[in-house]
Parts: structure tokens; C-alpha cells; sequence
């Protein structure tokens, strides 16, 4: 499992941790990719061709407020997968659940939004006891909706959790601040109300992308779509807008399932867009390779 990595954008200060990671064929996410389509992107891969995505969420200081970008997919149940690491790890890094100021979903896919309540299915009471909980009032408005399916067998209502965090809610759309120097960007598509996050210090920036690009891989292939793209072609346009923003401006761009839950630049060389990673750039940080441990 990925275990927490620390780097810096300025005076901001990022701690990545995973939840926990699922691993399958690229195929199952991609849909109707190959193994000669894949074979460009072996680095992605781990060592038996695999795609290893982690349940990725990050803790960002910012002028003494604590900001958790995602929550994971916690103790519910995503096909044969599990999470639950998140708070042991954030514990390793330092942190309490009563650290957290703020939290932000990029939106309310359930491996993005697991750990937000405690005891779901007895006496569900925020996760994060002194945290506003935010994320934008079109991923609120959906999933409150009577459109939204639920899978059969898994109890998890998004409905329910809304519920429970009535209270402690705060819509957070695209330009808000969640602190100095960290700023929701829309990004619709992947769901209607999906946003990332902007971090900006001095001359330095980095986007954190949720689910808007799974994949570094899709930086190349642009026309891929991922599995739960509920709007694939907005997905794609939000995506590429971000791409050219970015690209060559040395920002850092990272990904809640990006491998090793690394931060790289985007870049363009013989003909093509591509995405490389950086190392870290604090005591602490660790870059496992893809597959790796």
C-alpha cells in the first residue's frame, strides 16, 4: 500500500496518503483499449500488466488551516474492494481527526467520499468532528436527485450521508477559497458537479485533479474515457482544457489515482503531451513505483 508522501508548493505544505488501492486490468477501466494500446504506458503498469489505482485523498496546511482534499473509500464496499487506511495514515503523518478544518470531495463517488461519517449505518456523525465538509452545489443537487442508482447489495446511500452532515455542509463551487492559496476549479464531467483543486503559493502551483484524469496515461491518449465517466465528452473537454493550462508552465499536476500518488509536470515532446513525475520535495517522502509496496 502507498503510504504517505510530503512535498511543497511554496509555503503550502501536502501530505498524500491512501486509503487503500485496488488493482485490475487496464481494460476493465478503459474500456475497449488493448495490450499493444497500453504498451507506450507500461510504466503505469505494475509488473504483471495491471493497473494499480490508490484511493488517493490529501491533507494541505495552509496559514495554520488543515484541508483534506478526498476521504477515500473507507470500511464500504466498491466491487471486491476495500479501504480503511486513511486514518491510521493520516495518524502516522501527525494528524487527528480533529485536526481537520475543512474537508473538500471532488465529488461523491463512493471511493471519494467513504470516510466523511463515522458509524454510516448506526449513529452516523461526522468523521472529521471539527470539519466543514464542502463540495459543489451541483455534485450536492445530483446526488440528492431521484436519478442517482444505487448498486445492489451495497447499503452506502450518498443520500444518507448528505443527511447526516446537514449541518456541517457548505457548498464550495468552482473559484471558492477552501483556504489562503487553495481554490476549487470546476472540472464537470466525470460526475456533474466534479471539481478539482487548485494550491497556489508565491510563483509555485499544483492542481489536484480527483477524478477528472485517472490516469497519466490519458494525458497521451486523449480520447480515453474511464469507467463512471457519467459525461464522457464533457469529461474529456474539461480535461483538455486543464491540459493546456498547464502544460510546459512547470505546475505540478497530480490525481487521486495516480500511481504512488505522485505530482509531476505536464509535458510535450516529439508530437506528444505526456505527464512526469517529480520527486518529493520534504523529509519524508517516499515515491514507490508502480506495483511496488
Amino acid at each position: 500500500m502507498t503510504k504517505s508522501n510530503v512535498f511543497a508548493i511554496g509555503d503550502l505544505r501536502v501530505t498524500a496518503v491512501s486509503d487503500g488501492n485496488c488493482v485490475f486490468p487496464p481494460n476493465a477501466y478503459f474500456s475497449g483499449t488493448t495490450p499493444e494500446d497500453w504498451e507506450p504506458h507500461k510504466r503505469w503498469l505494475d509488473h504483471e500488466g495491471r493497473l494499480d489505482f490508490p484511493f488517493g485523498c490529501f491533507l494541505v496546511e495552509s496559514a495554520g488551516k488543515r484541508v483534506l482534499i478526498d476521504t477515500g473509500l473507507g470500511h464500504e464496499k466498491m466491487f471486491a474492494f476495500r479501504g480503511g487506511a486513511l486514518l491510521p495514515e493520516l495518524a502516522k503523518a501527525g494528524f487527528a481527526p480533529e485536526d481537520v478544518d475543512v474537508v473538500f470531495v471532488t465529488h461523491l463517488h463512493i471511493d471519494h467520499c467513504g470516510n466523511c461519517v463515522a458509524d454510516m449505518y448506526g449513529n452516523p456523525r461526522p468523521a472529521f468532528p471539527n470539519a466543514v465538509y464542502r463540495w459543489t452545489s451541483a455534485e450536492h443537487e445530483h446526488w440528492q436527485s431521484d436519478k442517482v442508482w444505487l448498486e445492489p447489495g451495497n447499503p452506502f446511500s450518498q443520500k444518507r450521508m448528505i443527511e447526516a452532515l446537514a449541518d456541517r455542509y457548505e457548498a464550495a463551487d468552482g473559484g471558492a477559497s477552501l483556504a489562503p492559496g487553495v481554490d476549487v476549479i470546476a472540472m464537470p464531467g466525470h460526475t456533474p458537479g466534479h471539481a478539482g483543486v487548485v494550491l497556489s503559493s508565491g510563483t509555485e502551483r499544483a492542481f489536484l485533479l480527483g477524478d477528472g484524469i485517472a490516469c497519466p496515461a490519458q494525458l497521451t491518449e486523449v480520447e480515453w474515457s474511464g469507467l463512471g465517466d457519467m459525461d464522457p465528452k464533457l469529461a474529456r473537454r474539461s480535461q483538455e482544457a486543464l491540459a493546456r493550462e498547464v502544460e510546459g508552465t512547470g505546475a505540478l499536476v497530480g490525481a487521486s489515482h495516480f500511481p504512488g500518488l505522485m505530482l509531476g509536470r505536464v509535458l510535450r515532446g516529439e508530437g506528444r503531451r505526456y505527464w512526469e513525475p517529480v520527486t518529493a520535495s520534504l523529509p519524508g517522502a517516499r515515491w514507490p513505483a508502480p506495483g511496488s509496496s
